[in-house]
Formats: structure tokens, C-alpha cells, sequence
């Protein structure tokens, strides 16, 4: 029998993701509003979770129905049976997300969904499992109008916690986000790649990652799937095995330049525990940065004057598109900002704009072809 999947992701990455799903084998991919619902068997999730590099989260739903009041959503969620999904012994958490004008209070909601499982475990064992803010069992509930989605979601911590990020810089990209601009941006190993305000180093990490087909998750161990009674060990280990089988040399280029000596310490200490030493860091300011060797491809996120500030903004993105179109000739060069009034100020013209967010920053990815 095949198992539904709904595979989260950020904004403006839905197409991206697809095309991993379709790849690692998902079936009836479906592309929706930030996710991609698909078929597939248990493997599929495990390959899901392990090798994605644009997911958020892997959900598996299981029960769907009406809920227009609190007592038909109790009673929804306790006719799964729960007891055959997870052991007492194991903790879990309410994910609750409510788009409806039925409910005010989704913390009310969430209560009275776990009071639904606490009280299932309770009638038929005499005893009931805990709950944890750090569970083995994430549980999430959807509801859009009086409309209930019931959802194992399968990854547990959120994907873009790599498991390879020691220590952090002061303003770190999302490891999804940022791989899914290296996607955006048609960069491709050999290409030599350049992030001249690198801060920890994600871009560079992550395309790192890219080049040696290295799965996204090879450096976490914890999951939640682990956690549930279908949960094959045997399964697993093939399915690591199989995406370690893909590993190869990067062979590509990579400089991160940043100013600050402390988060390019956190950057290369990050890249040498992965393996990635053969990554270059080099501690310098942009604007004195001039590029040798062939062309290839500048990507940087650049203070928005938001978490960093910037005394002028404007004249900030002014020097750096005279930066690039002084020294840079013949590379490409993409930016993320949510400054949209200073990304103009670049003096370049664009040949696309992609609409993204960091996090709740509404941001645009901008390309450029340096003559």
C-alpha cells in the first residue's frame, strides 16, 4: 500500500523540491503551496529526509475529517490508534497550525488533541506517554476552515539543521535557503564559486555538499521516523548506504572571504569537521577583493540593515555593484537582499529576479552577468 507524503519547504522552492522528489523516486508529485505532496513507499521517506536538500520537513499524514468544533477535533484524533504509531515510552509534541474562524486559541486546540491520545493510552494501558519539547514523536495537526489534516511528521527536528554547523556566525542563512539559491542560480560543480561576505560559510558548505553528492543529512543521526513501530532498521541502513555509494571529490574552487576573523574561524571549523578542507577562507573586505584565476560564480548575502546594520545602505549597494562591475568582469554574480530600495541602487542590469524569503524578510535573489 502506498504512503501519502507532504514534503515541506520554503517559499519559491516548491519546483525545486519536486524535482528531488521525482528523482529519489516519489510518485504523483504534486507540487502545492510551500510543499510537494507525493506517493511512495517507507523507503521513499527515509530517502526523503537523508537526501533533500530543499525540505523543511517530511510529513506523513494519516487521518484526515471534518473538525468544526473542539469536541469533533477530540474525537477525531482519538480514533487513530495511536498505540500502534508509537509505544508508551515515547515522548511527543502537538504541532498545531489553524487557519479557520471557527478556533481562536490553536494552544486550546493543541490541548485538546493530546488530551485525545493521553486519554486513548490511558483507557487501554492505565498509563500515558509524555509529552516533551523535544520529542520523539512530532505530531502535526493542520486545520484550514473545518478541515483536518492528522500528520506524522517524520523528521523531527526541522531539515535545515544539517548536523554540521559547530558553531554560528552572527546572521546565518538557512542551510535550505541557501541551497536552494545555489539551485536557483545554475551553479554547477567545476564552476568556481566565491562568497565574498561568507559570514559561518553556508553557501559554501552547502555547495560543497552539492559537488561531492554528499546527502544533506549525513552528518544528523536522530530522526523521528526512528521513533515509530514501523520503523525498519534494515531499511534504513541500505538507504544510507545506497546515498553514500553517490559520494564524490568536489573538485570545484571555493573561496569565503569575510572581515570578521571570528566567524571565518567558526566557517573553517565547520568545513574541516565535515571533510570540506579543501574549501579556502581567507580573511579580507570585499571591496578590496579582486578575483584571479577563470571566471566563475559570486553569491553573497549581504546586510539588509536589519540584524546587521549599515550606516548607508544605499551607498553600501552602490559600491558593491561598482565593486563588481570594475573587477569582476566576466562572472556572474547573485545576491539575496530584503533592502529592495538598495539592491536597485546596484547600477547592474539584472537578468532575473526571484522573490524569496529569509525567514520572515521578504527578499529578492537577483542575477547578474558581469561585462
Amino acid at each position: 500500500m502506498a504512503i501519502q507524503y507532504v514534503v515541506k519547504t520554503l517559499f519559491g522552492l516548491e519546483g525545486l523540491l519536486a524535482h528531488e522528489v521525482q528523482a529519489l523516486g516519489g510518485k504523483q508529485v504534486k507540487v502545492e503551496n510551500r510543499a510537494v505532496s507525493c506517493q511512495g513507499d517507507l523507503a521513499l521517506g527515509y530517502r526523503l529526509n537523508l537526501e533533500t536538500r530543499t525540505a523543511l520537513s517530511v510529513l506523513r499524514p494519516i487521518k484526515s475529517g471534518h473538525a468544526p468544533t473542539e469536541s469533533k477535533l477530540y474525537d477525531l484524533v482519538r480514533s487513530v490508534y495511536w498505540d500502534r504509531i508509537f509505544t508508551l515510552d515515547k515522548t511527543f509534541l502537538i504541532d498545531m497550525v489553524c487557519y479557520s474562524d471557527r478556533f481562536r486559541n490553536t494552544h486550546f486546540l493543541a490541548l485538546k488533541s493530546k488530551d485525545a491520545i493521553v486519554d486513548q493510552f490511558r483507557d487501554r494501558y492505565g498509563k500515558r506517554p509524555s509529552i516533551s519539547k523535544d520529542p520523539d514523536i512530532k505530531i502535526n495537526i493542520f486545520i484550514r476552515d473545518d478541515w483536518c489534516t492528522i500528520s506524522l511528521d517524520t523528521s523531527g527536528a526541522t531539515l535545515f539543521k544539517r548536523g554540521y554547523r559547530y558553531k554560528r556566525g552572527t546572521a546565518p542563512i538557512n542551510e535550505v535557503l541557501a541551497a536552494g539559491l545555489l539551485k536557483l542560480s545554475g551553479w554547477k560543480k567545476g564552476v568556481p564559486l566565491v562568497d565574498p561576505m561568507c559570514g559561518s560559510g553556508t553557501f559554501l558548505m552547502e555547495a560543497a555538499m552539492m559537488a561531492s553528492k554528499k546527502a544533506a543529512q549525513s552528518f544528523r543521526s536522530d530522526f523521528s521516523f526512528m521513533k515509530l513501530t514501523d520503523y525498519d532498521e534494515q531499511m534504513w541502513r541500505v538507504v544510507k548506504e545506497a546515498a553514500r555509494a553517490k559520494e564524490c571529490s568536489v573538485e570545484t574552487a571555493m573561496l569565503g572571504i569575510d572581515k570578521d576573523q571570528r566567524v571565518l574561524d567558526a566557517a573553517q571549523t565547520n568545513a574541516m569537521r565535515a571533510g570540506y578542507d579543501s574549501i579556502k577562507w581567507r580573511r579580507g573586505d570585499f571591496f578590496k577583493w579582486k578575483p584571479t584565476g577563470p571566471p566563475g560564480m559570486i553569491i553573497f548575502n549581504p546586510p539588509y540593515d536589519e540584524r546587521i546594520g549599515l550606516d548607508d545602505a544605499i551607498l553600501f549597494y552602490k559600491q558593491i555593484g561598482d565593486h563588481l562591475k570594475q573587477h569582476c568582469n566576466g562572472w556572474k554574480a547573485w545576491i539575496i537582499s530584503s533592502h529592495l530600495k538598495a539592491i536597485k541602487q546596484l547600477g547592474l542590469r539584472p537578468i532575473r529576479r526571484i522573490p524569496v524569503f529569509n525567514g520572515p524578510l521578504d527578499c529578492r535573489f537577483v542575477g547578474f552577468d558581469l561585462y
